[in-house]
């Protein structure tokens, strides 16, 4: 800590910790000195001066901070801080709370003038405690904390391979080319936008071809909760089936939220007559907990939940508890009450990935809008489409029934005009239900949708021509062929997806039809799939599905049955599983493998099976994370061909702070974290080390409030760390950048003796520049941490005597004691 008067502080902060602020200080021992310095006076909370303190927040450390008080504060009886100042030291409020307390001709604020805020300035602890009501603190992810990260440009890569081998005892040969997938995507970061895109190339035996499916410049902007995006996107609406189109589009992002008001979940309130615990419980698991003061209280930030009875517990400081129990059940649609989701966009729909194709359509311009909006009775549903050839509107709530369940309803409406000057135009209605009978049995969703004849959604509108489907005759030996008119387009769909528990025994179970117009023959899918444990950690699983295609006149059959055993050894944990399965084509096969994983750079598997007489196959495969790309290479061999294939992945990062930086981390937002040229020093519990030069990527969830911590115990314990953390809220692909300074100390560890070889028992030390070096201890050792490497140490014994040795000799960062005699 520093202060205005140097020469008092060791002094003043004895005197202040000992006596606090009973009385003043005489100051007639003060050689020098006519008044009473201000960090002495009796009443002087914010005494001027330049500290160096640790800030908390509700009791909660956020930063350690240098701080300056000026004489107009200690005058005042009040700090003034400025936005950026706070803002460093991670005090956020709702600016709108504290107006009134901000001096414009000073720009800073006064936050301890309003009422019920505090702001405690210890010197003795050498701490600034401030006390802000929670009603008046920011969300932990609002805009206002937002990182939008550094300039760079990025590269992310993807790509596979497999190769076929003949053997020399193949009884047919197979495809033997070379088959491979690349992908490249790039984005280029200047402030807060974002120009991004991606290509990837396929080559097999049909050639190669390039796709590209995005080229996009977007924004996040904070105070809509959405994103701006100019290029080619995808729409999002739910009412309408999405496509991808070339135009501009604003739409909200759910990822800004925190992440406690995400997805569906009720609101319960009430009101505390004293101090309350209120605790909310689904499935015997606690989901929620929180103390409220006396008053009207309101639960709006639990987060999502899933079908099942929430149980609400409300626990008075005397003990009495009252318990209330709410039925959910929840469909996607179902927004909290207030909640919002919206899109618009405008511009060309564009179906083709191909690169030629790009920004090529010719379907004219169309305009698109929707909301969904969460009120307290339900959420309501809206979305309108607008095209000179093409009109389609649609209309939906979804209505919490309690333990009835919930429901959702919607109607879709559309009008399509051809080029051949044809008009068609239908409905389109959908039903969904779900309802939670238990904590163990659940339906999570049942469906009915139904189309009109003339009913075309916008991403199947083709203006040319009229849908045909031109369809194979059965009945007909000449194998004849004849358009039918509305083949093919579904008419009626069926959906049911059921779960149920029993102890430790999933069940679950789905079920789908769909129907067609003029196509007598229809399409369905059942599955069925339990799981459990055993033993403790063993585990067991069946899955069987049964599924029939319109076109085909057989339907499909497979099912399988699963083990898999955990065990360890040498230290290493292993997983052996086996499985055998059933299909149509290829009859009963049987499958054994185990896996395991070394570390958080290697893992491997080895498997081998059989299908029927002449199938069998072994294959192994293994995954290590280098440090500037992921690898993965697998090999398989059956009686026929050997096959090679491999993984490679990774990205390249290029920012002016950190230069080039090759790395494994593929992921959208990322942090770079250097401690400069010390090595292998790892962040949290996800980075890799640090390469020669210091750096690493870390992988961040986007919106999310992340503390970065630096690992110490690879730093050298020569570097005295002057930061070990940082909080960010990064946006999405950002590129976040942060140092961890250091300062490199000579530390020395030494056992004094005097000139007659007696061990020393007590003793400041000081360099040969005046400064304060440590102080022996009753055994002697006198531990040095210095900015640099002292010439000459004196020693002012406790017996009034002095004495200094020589230390230009001593071996700095030793871990060992070195003997020295003080002469």
């Amino acid at each position: 800590m520093k202060i205005q008067h140097p020469a008092l502080s060791l002094l003043a902060l004895s005197i202040f910790s000992s006596l606090g602020y009973a009385s003043e200080i005489n100051t007639a021992f003060m050689q020098g000195m006519t008044e009473v310095p201000s960090i002495l006076k009796d009443g002087v909370r914010y005494p001027a001066g330049q500290y160096y303190v640790d800030v908390m927040l509700n009791g909660s450390r956020t930063a350690r901070m240098a701080l300056t008080v000026s004489t107009d504060d200690e005058n005042a009886d009040h700090l003034c801080l400025t936005p950026e100042w706070l803002q460093s030291a991670s005090i956020f409020f709702r600016p709108e709370a504290y107006a009134k307390t901000f001096d414009k001709v000073r720009g800073c604020y006064a936050l301890g003038r309003k009422e019920n805020t505090r702001i405690n300035f210890d010197l003795g602890a050498q701490t600034l405690e401030f006390g802000i009501p929670q009603a008046w603190l920011l969300e932990k992810n609002d805009a206002t904390r937002w990182d939008y990260g550094i300039n760079g440009l990025r590269f992310t890569y993807n790509g596979n391979f497999n190769k076929n081998i003949q053997n020399d005892n193949a009884d047919y040969g197979g495809n033997r080319s070379l088959n491979a997938f690349g992908s490249l995507k790039t984005s280029l970061n200047v402030g807060r936008w974002i120009l991004s895109g991606d290509i990837n190339a396929t080559r097999n035996t049909w050639g190669t071809q390039v796709n590209s499916s995005d080229l996009t410049l977007s924004t996040a902007i904070g105070k809509i909760k959405g994103d701006l995006l100019l290029g080619r996107s995808q729409t999002r609406t739910e009412l309408f089936s999405d496509f991808s189109f070339y135009g501009a589009a604003v739409r909200s992002n759910s990822n800004m939220r925190a992440w406690q008001t995400r997805g569906y979940a009720p609101l319960i309130t009430g009101v505390a007559a004293g101090t309350e615990r209120i605790t909310v419980k689904q499935g015997g698991y606690t989901i929620y907990s929180r103390v409220v003061p006396p008053g009207p209280w309101k639960l709006d930030d639990i987060t999502s939940v899933s079908n099942g009875n929430l149980v609400v517990t409300v626990e008075n400081d005397s003990g009495r508890k009252t318990i209330t129990e709410y039925p959910v059940a929840t469909l996607p649609s179902l927004l909290r009450s207030g909640d919002y989701n919206y899109s618009v966009a405008v511009g060309q729909r564009n179906d083709s990935n191909r690169i030629e194709d790009a920004f090529s359509s010719g379907n004219g311009t169309f305009a698109l809008a929707s909301l969904d909006w969460g009120l307290p009775s339900g959420t309501l549903n809206m979305a309108t489409l607008l095209h000179n050839h093409y009109q389609a509107t649609g209309l939906g709530f979804t209505k919490p029934l309690g333990q009835w369940g919930a429901l959702s309803a919607n109607l879709n409406t559309a009008r399509a005009k051809y080029d051949d000057g044809s008009l068609r135009q239908g409905v389109s209605t959908t039903l969904k239900y779900a309802k939670s009978f238990s904590n163990n049995t659940d339906i999570q969703l049942l469906t009915y949708r139904y189309q009109s004849p003339g009913y075309t959604e916008f991403a199947n509108w083709e203006p040319k021509a009229q849908y045909r489907r031109k369809i194979y005759l059965t009945d007909n030996q000449d194998a004849a062929y004849r358009y039918v008119y509305f083949d093919g387009r579904e008419k009626a769909r069926y959906e049911a997806r059921v779960n149920q528990r029993f102890d430790s025994v999933w069940l679950s179970g789905s079920f789908w039809q769909q129907t067609y117009w003029n196509r007598d023959r229809h399409a369905f899918g059942v599955s069925l799939s339990a799981s459990t444990t055993v033993l403790g950690d063993i585990s067991l699983f069946l899955n069987t599905n049964w599924s029939r295609n319109a076109w085909s006149t057989q339907d499909d059959y497979t099912a399988s049955l699963g083990v898999s055993i955990p065990f360890s050894f040498r230290g290493t944990r292993y997983y052996a599983s086996n499985t055998v399965s059933y299909n149509r084509y290829n009859g009963t096969a049987f499958n054994t493998s185990a896996s395991a994983t070394v570390n958080n750079r290697l893992n491997y598997s080895v498997s081998a099976g059989t299908a029927g007489k002449h199938y069998n196959t072994a294959s192994a495969s293994a995954s290590y994370a280098f440090e500037r790309m992921q690898t993965n290479l697998a090999v398989s061999q059956n009686r026929s061909i050997t096959t090679l294939s491999g993984n490679l992945s990774g990205s390249a990062i290029a920012t002016a702070e950190s230069g080039l930086l090759l790395t494994k981390e593929s992921t959208e937002t990322v942090a770079i974290l250097k401690i400069k040229d010390i090595p292998g020093v790892t962040f949290g519990g996800t980075s890799l080390p640090t390469n020669s030069s210091g750096s690493t990527v870390m992988y961040l969830p986007a919106y999310n409030p992340t503390t970065i911590s630096i690992n110490p115990e690879n730093v050298p314990d020569s570097a005295e760390l002057l930061n070990t953390s940082y909080d960010v809220v990064p946006t999405e692909r950002a590129i976040i950048y942060r140092e961890f300074d250091y300062q490199k100390v000579q530390r020395y560890i030494l056992r004094v003796r005097d000139a007659q070889g007696n061990i020393m028992t007590g003793g400041s030390a000081t360099t040969e520049q005046g400064l304060d070096a440590g102080f022996i201890t009753n055994n002697g050792v006198l531990l040095m941490n210095l900015l640099s490497a002292p010439k000459t140490i004196a020693v002012n014994r406790t017996d009034g005597k002095t004495c200094s040795f020589d230390a230009s000799h001593l071996k700095g960062g030793a871990i060992t004691v070195q003997e020295i005699r003080c002469e």
